[in-house]
């Protein structure tokens, strides 16, 4: 997955494709289980919606942006907007779902 930075946030989700911004820490087992499900279902919707993770503790400003207090917290924008997120961990059918739900 690609790696966002505060830098780069909002030029990355004005992206004319949807976006899945994946928050994590490196410190955070659920966030170490959700990473592996969504690099996976990166490649399957290749093309169709762009993955991101972005490390919460690296860029604060994000993370405070959005009111971000739990993690894993993850993300779908399209067009700059949030669509839809959830918080902690899900079941990769669940994501799948979910995703198909909101693009």
């Amino acid at each position: 997955m690609n790696i966002l930075n505060d830098d780069k946030f909002q030029e990355v989700i004005s992206s004319d494709s949807p976006v899945l911004l994946d928050m994590y820490t490196q410190w955070c087992p659920p966030c170490k289980i959700l990473g592996p499900i969504l690099e996976k279902l990166e490649g399957e919707y290749e093309g169709k919606v762009d993955f991101y993770k972005m490390d919460l503790d690296q860029n604060p400003i994000t993370g405070n942006k959005f009111g971000i207090d739990r993690i894993p917290t993850v993300i779908l924008f399209n067009k700059g907007e949030v669509k839809s997120f959830f918080v902690g961990l899900k079941e990769e059918e669940d994501i799948k779902n979910w995703i198909n739900k909101n693009i």
